[in-house]
């Protein structure tokens, strides 16, 4: 009985790291989705940039 006591206990443990785990990879995924967000957005706003200078050169 001490054996099956001790087994549930350890796959208790085991499914907490688990969960532990996944809970970890989520919170990477999420900030590596806001540097993708981040870098999308310096990008555009460099476009901006550029597409404004373009503009200006064409008014001129």
């Amino acid at each position: 009985m001490g054996e099956l006591q001790d087994e549930g206990e350890g796959n208790r443990k085991a499914n907490r790291e688990i969960d532990s785990l996944r809970r970890e990879r989520d919170s990477v995924q999420r900030l590596i989705n806001q540097v993708k967000l981040g870098e999308v957005r310096e990008s555009l706003e460099l476009l901006r940039s550029r597409m404004d200078a373009i503009e200006r050169i064409l008014e001129n």
